[in-house]
């Protein structure tokens, strides 16, 4: 997408994996979902 206009990536870090936050994590860090984000992805 970026190189298309132009533009070289040279760091991507994500913040959000659709409603879920993931802003708190470091980089190869992960977490268990709580019940509620569980019920967004299920619904």
């Amino acid at each position: 997408m970026c190189q298309i206009v132009g533009y070289s990536v040279i760091a991507l870090h994500r913040t959000k994996i659709g409603d879920l936050s993931v802003k708190d994590l470091k980089i190869g860090d992960w977490r268990y979902l709580n019940d509620s984000e569980i019920q967004k992805i299920i619904k």
